[in-house]
């Protein structure tokens, strides 16, 4: 199929096609559109599937089940015949198939299975055993390989063989008698190569590959650390199982980042944001607000405590929410910093102590600075030195206590296994806003006589 270049989904464009009634010119425009295009003119006008989808051919389809979010894929397999849906799902690739059918409810993943060829059928069972998350559940089987007694010709000659199922092809992979990897042999060297020199001499030396229950950040990092375009996935005795495209991994990055920023909102499941599913949305984000209730009753018994402890010192209220919430955007600062780290391998636990002390100079500056801008406020708005001492120290403590808290509450959720995007969030921001409050009472304890 061919795609213009320049195309831009113009739902002005559509929504006058439709409207014009011309079954011809809009089933050319829809082929014009790039299958994202496609996408994303479902995604928004979902009032229009029943008047475009009968104008869509067995390839379009395909594509634009494989480029629909999650949450709309379902709704668009209830509109399609049993037929469509067998045929659309033997024009994907391996790992886009097992990947959408995993997606659909169990009941009409099994029918769709059952309607496939065998071998399709085979090959996407294969895939749905391994996590969705882990590098098997990234791959596809479909690649060319060779046997490494095989000559560059006879290489050339799989390549034809397989050229209509494989799609993209970067590598041909060698292997030996047992389907053992022994090495890749790029495109470009294959086709430089005579026809009857042996593929063993122009195979790479350095070879990268994974085992399927590999975590699919941990793949993401390999294909960025390595600026690899394909990688092959072998079993535990180093057999060829299939290979993980770049474009997947792209997937993967975005999916990341997305699950973090959406944890870091107190939103476990970030599918669940973009459906209408709203007691489960409400039910997923209600723990987290649950814990600012929580920190917020807290905060409310110290500030009692403020109230009997210093009656005649009612000046001090006045600058707890300027405390807190210093306190809580310094530490959501220093977790969402490490939380990114974590997440990129740039940061771990061998570089901890090194993040705490720079961290600990960094909270310290801030610290500093902030509490001598609020302290001296307090001075001369109150007129009492040792409000503004008190309000100066507190809140320079408090900054380097938030900034330390920000780094070690991240690493300790990876400790326990829990994702430390769930850290970010409310939790630090809450439990902060708490510590700064009491880092203030201990201090005017101190420095004032009740």
């Amino acid at each position: 199929m061919e795609y213009r270049s320049d195309t831009v989904p113009e739902i002005d464009d559509l929504e006058a096609l439709v409207e014009n009634g011309d079954d011809k010119a809009l089933r050319s425009f829809l082929r014009l559109l790039h299958p994202a295009d496609l996408a994303f003119l479902f995604d928004v006008r979902r009032e229009y599937w029943n008047r475009l989808i009968p104008l869509l051919d067995i390839g379009q389809i395909s594509d634009l089940i494989e480029e629909l979010p999650d949450h709309l894929r379902d709704d668009m397999a209830e509109l399609l015949s049993p037929s469509q849906l067998t045929h659309a799902f033997a024009e994907m690739a391996s790992d886009d198939a097992a990947d959408v059918i995993a997606d659909l409810p169990k009941k009409l993943a099994q029918a769709v299975l059952a309607a496939l060829p065998p071998e399709d059928r085979q090959e996407v069972i294969a895939l749905l055993k391994y996590p969705e998350d882990s590098a098997g559940g990234k791959m596809q089987v479909e690649l060319v390989s060779v046997q490494a007694s095989a000559t560059v010709d006879q290489a050339v000659e799989a390549i034809r063989a397989a050229a209509e199922d494989v799609g993209d092809l970067h590598y041909v992979y060698v292997v030996d008698q047992n389907d053992h990897l022994k090495g890749l042999l790029p495109l470009d060297k294959l086709i430089l190569a005579q026809a009857n020199q042996p593929v063993t001499e122009l195979i790479e030396p350095d070879l990268h590959a994974v085992q399927p229950s590999l975590d699919q950040e941990e793949v993401a990092q390999m294909f960025k650390r390595y600026d690899l375009v394909s990688l092959a996935v072998v079993d535990e005795k180093g057999r060829l199982l299939g290979r993980i495209m770049h474009d997947d991994v792209v997937d993967v990055l975005e999916e990341e980042v997305d699950e973090d920023i959406m944890r870091m909102a107190g939103a476990e499941e970030p599918e669940l944001v973009y459906t209408n599913r709203i007691f489960k949305i409400a039910s997923v984000r209600l723990p987290w607000l649950l814990a600012n209730v929580a920190g917020g009753v807290l905060t409310g018994m110290l500030l009692w405590q403020f109230n009997v402890t210093f009656p005649n010192m009612l000046a001090l209220l006045i600058f707890i929410p300027a405390i807190a919430a210093m306190c809580g955007n310094v530490g959501t600062q220093s977790s969402t910093i490490v939380v990114r780290g974590l997440a990129t391998g740039r940061i771990d636990y061998n570089n901890l102590r090194r993040m705490l002390g720079k961290e600990l100079a960094v909270g310290a500056i801030m610290g500093l600075v902030c509490g001598t801008a609020l302290g001296l406020t307090a001075k001369f708005w109150q007129g009492s030195d040792v409000i503004g001492l008190t309000v100066g120290v507190s809140l320079s403590a408090a900054v380097v206590v938030s900034a330390l808290m920000g780094v070690l509450v991240p690493f300790l959720f990876r400790l326990i296994r829990i994702d430390p995007a769930i850290a970010a969030g409310p939790l630090v921001t809450t439990s902060n806003d708490v510590i700064g409050v009491t880092i203030y009472y201990l201090v005017a304890l101190l420095f004032i006589t009740p």
